[in-house]
């Protein structure tokens, strides 16, 4: 009960002395300060008019106020200051603090305006208001090592004690110590600090990091990649950053007059995890171009997004598989790669090949399958000569006119279906038609006599097909066809010659499809 009895005794002892320790400084309007009349910041008072501002300036937060009979219209929180506002011709402010007192009923020295901005000065009475300035003009500033700015550093309050100042900027630097006490007179304390050339202090810094990560030295991005800077001798710590990877930090050392060299540590790239399964297993992976990945396990990779590339022998590569690879995440995917059809269901071709048959010659051909239905079409560009044919007069006297030898060109269509015997090997039975021409040479004589003769055939066969590698086919093509119809000049031509229509042939070569 003493104990509770005497700590009762001090707190209430405490609140009487801070009673009398909040004072105001300094009260005045702010002339060009048009804060209080302007549309965002201006408040309006019960009675809707425009209310004064007093932008409080105080060592610490959590004050109250009280207006009396007139009120408070409203208080609020800025950056380094207390906006209060009150209505117009308000004479008297209380203002209270749980840890300093109260001030009671302060009477302001003029009047208070509407729409017009005021500034008010608050001492809690444990210090004293200082402003510092230095020899060289926007110099950083430290207080008992803490910086607070670039000099002028205006009204900074400042506790009862000892305190140490000091003011840098380039070259230059300069600290004083000095007291402040219960006994400085009343009012703002200005403090100077001289400064002076310490030059010989300082060393040359170049500070490379690789990736073009950012440089960041005392809270400041300095540099990307590199940066070089003159510093005083001694330790110093640069923190390299870069997007999706944890900063690091590199301390390092200044000798004075000396070119100091420093690599600092890259920033370590946030990671995820990339887990995928592939059917069949084993296939050879890449990404991002030509980059090697092993996908028999889970790999760890820098996040971002990776275009996948699969292949394996006998199954259809997969290319730009994209998957995106997230922090502390891991992506998780299952590919079945088809196997390679080498006798394809579906696909357009075309290609040539040599037909054997009585005057043979070049065949080319094109077409497309779809659904295993094959539909062909081809042109054989005759190369055998036939043997001489004699031409005799019709008119009864068998009059010799000419000796003509005979090409044969062909012009065929043909449907089929495709039937696959083994992964590589096929077989396609079709049916088609004919248009078998002659071409004339005259051998003896003058006229071209047959020249252009034609018939036509119907032909059933098969295609034979071999696929060595993708896309390719080696086939045969054996067939046999049979004259429906010939012209009259082709009738003379086989009935006078060892030429007929149709018959047997193989057509052997090779198929280029996709």
């Amino acid at each position: 009960m003493k104990k509770l009895f005497l700590l009762s005794v001090v707190s209430l002892m405490a609140m009487c002395i801070y009673a009398q320790n909040i004072k105001v400084m300094k009260f005045e309007r702010l002339e060009k300060d048009m804060t209080a009349n302007t549309h965002g910041t201006q408040k309006l008072d019960q009675n809707g008019e425009k209310a004064a501002l007093i932008k409080i300036q105080a060592p610490e937060r959590g004050f109250t106020f009280d207006g009396g009979s007139l009120g408070i219209v409203a208080s609020e929180e800025h950056d380094g200051e207390i906006w209060l506002y009150v209505p117009r011709r308000a004479k008297k402010l209380t203002i209270q603090h749980k840890d300093y007192g109260v001030l009671r009923e302060y009477y302001y020295p003029i009047t208070v305006e509407g729409a017009r901005t005021y500034e008010m000065y608050l001492d809690i009475g444990i210090g004293r208001y200082v402003t510092i300035t230095s020899q060289m003009a926007n110099s950083t500033i430290y207080i008992d090592g803490e910086r607070v700015g670039q000099s002028p550093v205006n009204h900074k309050y400042l506790n009862y004690g000892r305190h140490t100042v000091r003011a840098l900027k380039d070259r230059f630097e300069g600290e004083t110590t000095f007291m402040i006490t219960t006994e400085d007179a009343a009012g703002l304390r200005l403090i100077n600090v001289e400064q002076r050339d310490m030059s010989d202090h300082f060393g040359d810094v170049t500070v490379k990091v690789d990736n073009n990560a950012e440089i960041w030295f005392e809270g400041k991005n300095v540099g990307s990649g590199s940066w070089q800077s003159q510093l005083r001798e001694g330790s110093y710590v640069v923190e390299t950053r870069k997007a999706d990877c944890d900063p690091q930090k590199t301390s390092f050392t200044v000798v004075a007059q000396k070119q100091n060299n420093v690599q600092a540590a890259q920033p370590t790239p946030h990671t995820g995890r990339l887990s995928l399964y592939t059917r069949p297993r084993n296939a050879i992976a890449t990404y991002n171009g030509d980059n090697a990945i092993d996908l028999t396990e889970a790999q760890t990779l820098p996040v971002g997004t990776y275009q996948i590339n699969l292949a394996r022998k006998g199954y259809v590569s997969k290319s730009g598989l994209e998957y995106t690879v997230r922090h502390n995440e891991t992506t998780r995917d299952t590919i079945t790669m088809e196997k390679v059809r080498y006798i394809k269901p579906q696909s357009f071709y075309f290609g040539a090949g040599y037909t054997i048959s009585s005057l043979g010659g070049i065949t080319a051909l094109a077409g497309l399958t779809y659904r295993k239905i094959d539909l062909q079409a081809s042109y054989t560009f005759g190369l055998q000569k036939s043997e001489e044919v004699a031409w005799y007069s019709t008119d009864g006297t068998d009059t010799y006119l000419s000796s003509i030898t005979y090409k044969r060109s062909k012009l065929a269509f043909k449907l089929g279906y495709q039937v696959e015997l083994t992964e590589r090997l096929g077989i396609t039975p079709q049916v088609g038609y004919e248009m078998e021409r002659l071409s004339g040479t005259v051998a003896q004589g003058t006229n071209n006599y047959g020249d252009g003769a034609i018939a036509n055939c119907l032909s059933l066969g098969a295609k034979l097909l071999w696929a060595p590698i993708e896309r390719v086919y080696i086939f045969a093509n054996p067939a046999y066809s049979i004259a429906v119809n010939k012209d009259d000049n082709f009738k003379r031509i086989a009935d006078n010659s060892d030429i007929s229509a149709g018959g047997f042939m193989v057509t052997l070569g090779a198929i280029f499809n996709f």
